[in-house]
């Protein structure tokens, strides 16, 4: 299969856009975060304040994600990437998991993470 430098071009302006659509859901994330922090109902007990540091992990991994596809697109946009680059973005994924499962996708090892995962391992 053959890509156009048209259909190179289109391919990054839609990563661009999916890019601006998770930092607008992060923000999104954040603010309906802090919205409820602020909420009479939502007292100051242990499973409170993790539901709103979970709230505030998961729109940091938004962010990171759409960090990460505008950098791969701009790298797909000059026609060019190594996996030293691939190495080197898949280095600034701040989650732990995260970092692990797509690390595996590249490497094609993909089932092989997966199964080691638990619950507490699945949005970081």
């Amino acid at each position: 299969m053959s890509f156009s430098p048209d259909t190179i071009s289109a391919a990054t302006r839609l990563l661009k856009a999916v890019a601006g659509e998770l930092r607008d859901l992060a923000g999104d994330t954040a603010r309906f975060g802090e919205s409820l922090s602020g909420h009479e109902a939502v007292e100051a007990t242990h499973g409170s304040i993790v539901l709103l540091q979970q709230f505030d992990l998961f729109a940091q991994s938004l962010d990171a994600h759409a960090g990460l596809i505008d950098k791969l697109s701009e790298r797909l946009y000059v026609g060019h990437i190594d996996e030293d680059e691939l190495d080197d973005l898949l280095d600034h994924v701040p989650f732990f998991g995260v970092r692990k499962r797509l690390t595996a996708v590249v490497n094609g090892k993909v089932g092989e993470v997966q199964a080691e995962e638990t619950a507490d391992d699945y949005l970081f």
